[in-house]
């Protein structure tokens, strides 16, 4: 039994809003056995959310912050034209 944790944020109106989720795993029983959410967490300050999730450890807490950080620098933005489609209809 191990736990694995999952973390990101998002923006609503305009307050950004952190969401961390703990789930325990059973990897001794097979890959058969979905996670189980443990904890559910979300807060405008990501401490509090690991504090609702129930992860107390501090260098954890610190450690997943700077995991989620990292994944952010790693995002790249494409930005992708509408393409613009005319339709004519036929009729015969």
């Amino acid at each position: 039994m191990k736990y694995s944790y999952e973390t990101y944020f998002k923006i609503i109106d305009n307050h950004k809003y952190y969401f961390v989720k703990r789930y325990l795993q059973f990897k001794e029983y097979g890959d058969s056995l979905c996670d189980v959410l443990e904890g559910y967490g979300m807060h405008t300050d990501f401490s509090k959310a690991c504090m609702i999730a129930g992860i107390k450890d501090i260098s954890l807490q610190q450690q997943l912050f700077a995991q989620m950080e990292e994944q952010l620098s790693e995002i790249k933005v494409i930005e992708m034209n509408q393409p613009v489609s005319i339709i004519k209809s036929i009729t015969g």
